[in-house]
Formats: structure tokens, sequence, C-alpha cells
């Protein structure tokens, strides 16, 4: 305070800069959290230059796919009475997962349409198991397909002696072949082969068989790098409304798919990498959208999750997923047999014959986790275990960052005779071919920048608090002097 200034003088000064310092307050304990709220907003919404942009683009979270395949150990008597598959866990082969968005659309309705390249590197080092020398016994895939796809259909008689009388063609029920072959490389199968060739020229001698649209056959053949194996996404982008950031609207640009009835085969939920931030999540389900099913999964709401010191919340896959409406009655139109058959299978699978060419295939948790008794007692070494194969999804409710994800799922083959010559005494079982975990962290630096971005509000308030108590004390202090030491006015 200016010494040579009169008392009146020194009575405004005090009691305005006071003032400033309680505005200063008011302005950093009010307006700071808004405006860190509307620049947050800016980096976590789906748009070109945001933050949330550039990660979904190139993600920065390294993500691995770890796949498991099942060794049928035992298939040389498999016609014996009271015989029951022997299954061997391999692996697991590991793979770096990057994902690549091309081919971006934005759309007036506030949505952004994209495809998306899976590119996978294998690890050995993360590996157990040799992936190029490595031998596993399987089911023919191709055969149980033909054999499934025709059982009521006149074909089947045609195609079951064009079978028998080609042995040099297929002489066996059951693949050997190397991991590598049945993953990504392919195995040279002469059946399919010659069944390609049928269609090309006469495809009215195969009918509505449908086949993998590949020379080659491998559970992840041809899907390295592809572009539109995936499909293509339409999702929003936030803009218009925060809950609608990430959530798909279109897949293959329909929002009904024709692989199952009603509500199951609606285009629903988030892709898994992005969400909407600020919202409620708290003891609410949360819904993936999955091509690889062709479908959505609701994950159940399972608590407080924690990771580098970011806290957020934790989801499960439940029954509910493959229930086929038998606790639950929402999920009855997962069943793709006739209404009035369903249901058909026994909970713990789900149906996927339709989203895969034709192959009677499910897909359930591994080692039939949560699935029907009776599905692990037909085959021998599943071991369910809820740590190892739990489904797992974590978030950070406030900017809708993943903190953890353990996506792992099962694929089984329907096996049975399906009519066929060379398929007689095969056991009527659901068998598990592969499983696979796909899992990705928040890294430590990501942490940091996420608990540095919730921190920000806290600090505005923090300083108005604190510039709250100092514009206090200094406005008594104005008032004590103005009333009391500098009533009279005594210029120096």
């Amino acid at each position: 305070m200016c010494s040579r200034c009169s008392n009146k003088a020194k009575q405004w000064w005090s009691i305005g800069i006071s003032a400033l310092i309680c505005v200063l307050a008011l302005v950093f304990g009010v307006a700071w959290p808004l405006i860190v709220r509307s620049e947050t907003e800016k980096l976590l919404l789906l748009q070109p230059g945001s933050q949330v942009f550039e990660n979904w683009k190139e993600p920065p979270v390294p993500m691995y796919l770890e796949i498991y395949l099942w060794n049928w150990t035992n298939t040389e008597d498999y016609r014996s009475d009271g015989y029951k598959p022997r299954l061997e866990q391999l692996g697991p082969y590991t793979f770096r997962e990057i994902h690549e968005r091309v081919d971006l659309q934005w759309n007036d309705d506030f949505t952004l349409s994209f495809y998306q390249k899976r590119i996978w590197h294998y690890e050995p080092q993360l590996s157990t198991g040799d992936l190029e020398n490595d031998i596993v016994i399987s089911i023919n895939p191709i055969l149980l397909t033909v054999g499934f796809a025709t059982k009521d259909n006149p074909l089947q008689s045609w195609l079951d002696l064009m079978i028998n009388a080609s042995p040099h063609v297929i002489d066996s029920p059951f693949y050997v072949v190397r991991a590598k072959e049945i993953l990504f490389e392919g195995h040279d199968d002469y059946f399919l082969e010659s069944l390609l060739y049928i269609v090309e020229q006469a495809p009215e001698i195969i009918g509505d068989v449908e086949l993998p649209p590949f020379d080659k056959f491998g559970w992840f053949y041809e899907r390295n790098e592809s572009k539109t194996y995936d499909g293509k996404f339409t999702v929003g982008t936030g803009v218009d409304a925060f809950e609608t950031m990430g959530m798909m609207h279109l897949w293959n640009n329909v929002r009904q798919t024709v692989f199952y009835r009603g509500e199951c085969g609606l285009v629903h939920g988030s892709t898994g990498e992005i969400w909407p931030p600020f919202q409620e999540y708290y003891n609410t389900n949360v819904t993936v959208f999955s091509p690889d099913i062709c479908s959505s999964m609701s994950l159940e709401f399972d608590g407080d999750f924690s990771l580098h010191g970011v806290d957020g919340f934790k989801w499960k896959g439940n029954e509910r997923p493959f229930d086929n409406g038998h606790r639950y009655i929402e999920t009855e139109c997962q069943c793709t047999a006739p209404k009035e058959e369903c249901p058909v299978l026994a909970p713990g699978v789900l149906d996927v014959s339709r989203c895969k060419w034709g192959a009677p295939a499910t897909v359930s948790y591994p080692h039939f986790y949560l699935a029907d008794q009776t599905y692990r007692d037909a085959v021998d070494g599943m071991n369910p275990d809820k740590e190892q194969h739990e489904f797992v999804l974590a978030l950070e409710p406030h900017t809708g960052v993943p903190l953890t994800v353990k996506a792992q799922l099962q694929v089984n083959l329907m096996v049975k005779q399906y009519g066929l010559t060379l398929l007689e005494g095969i056991p009527d079982v659901m068998l598990p071919i592969l499983w696979f975990r796909q899992r990705a962290d928040l890294s430590e630096e990501l942490a940091n920048d996420i608990k540095l971005l919730l921190i920000l509000p806290d600090i505005g308030m923090y300083i108005g608090i604190g510039l709250g108590v100092v514009g206090a004390i200094c406005l008594g202090l104005a008032l004590y002097f103005s009333l009391i030491i500098w009533r009279t006015d005594k210029s120096v």
C-alpha cells in the first residue's frame, strides 16, 4: 500500500484489491472447471485434430493376440465304444496386433464410416511352442461344413458319392497340419479346391452350399492386413451428443444383420476401443459389438478397478451373451433354427454358423467357462478357470479410456456324422478348435496424462479456495483498517 496516499485512497485501494482477489477466487472456483471441461471436450470427441481421434487412428497402447489351439490326440480309435475326444492345449502363439482405420468418411449425421485393417506380427519370445513346426490334429472343417449344409438336401448323396470315389482328394475326416497353416498361412485342402472348381464350372450342382471364398483353409487365412474382412463400420463421433461417441450405428451399411432375429441382430454397442466420456457408468452394463460373431455382447458391471493409479470400473462377461433363451428370455433370438424349435443348443455357446459361411461353428468362453456341464463332459481336457478365462473390460469413466481389455472367446465346431460316409462313427460333440485372448493395458505414460487431465478441475478449485481465503483475510483487514485506523483523512 502506498505510504504517501491519503487514508481515503488507502481505503479504496485495500478494499479494491481484496475484492479483486475474491473475484479471482470466484473465477478459478467456478469458471476454471467450465473452461477445463470445454477444452477437455474438444480433446475427447472423435473429430479431426482431437487427441482421441489421433489415439484411435494410431493406438498408442500395445495390443496382443494370444491363440491357443486344441490338438485332438486320440483320433486313431474314434469309432470305439465309449469313446471320448481327448484334447491337448497348444500355445499361446502370441501376435502383436495393430489396428489401422482406412477410407474414413465423415457423414452429415455426425457419424464416421471406415474400414479396419488388423495387422498381426508373430512374437516368438512371448509365445509357448513352435508356430512353424507344431503339429495339430483336428476335424476337417470343410468336410464338416459340407455335411452340415447338405444334411437336408438331395445333393448330399451326390456329394457323398463324390467324396467316397475320390480318396486321393480326401481320405480322412481329420486335418493333420502345422500350427502356422491352420492359423494364418492356410492349408492346401484338395477337397476345398475340388468344390471351388465345381462351383466355378457348374454352380447348380452344389446348390445353396456356401463355401469360404478362399483357395486354402486357415482360421485367420487372408485376414492379416485385410481391409474388408471385418466389414464397414459406422460410429457416432459424439459431436451431437457425448453418449453417441464410438457407438455403432451401422455395420456394412445396415442397422439390422441377417444372422439373428430381432434384437439379437441389431447393430449396437461400442467397438471396444473408444467409449463416450462423462458418462454415469456406475452399476450399469455395457455392450460391445464384435464382427467376429456378427453380433453384440452385453457385459455385466463388476465393481471398481484401478491401474497405475487411475481409478475406473470393470465389466465381465457373464452367462447372458451365450444363453440362447434358457435363463434370459431376450436371448432367445440367438437361436438360428425355426422359432418353434428353439432353444436348440444348451446354454454356454452361440451359434455363429450363418456368420461363418454356413460352417457348424459356435463361440463360447474358453474351456466352456460358464457353459452347460454337458459340453465339458463330452471331451477331455477342459479346465475352466475364472482368472484365466473370464472376459474383462475396464474403463475410466470421465474420459472413456479403456484401462484394460481381456477379450477371450473359443471357437467350436458341432461335430456329427451329418449323413456323410466319411464321418461315420464320429462322436456327436461340441468340439473346441481354438481359443484366443485379445489383451491390452493402459501404459503408465498414458495413465500419467489421464491423471493430469482428471486433476485439472481440482487445481482450479484449490487455487480458488486459496485465493478466497486470502481475499477474505485481506478484505477483513481492509475493513478493519478503514474503520479503525484510517478513519480520518491524513494526507502525508
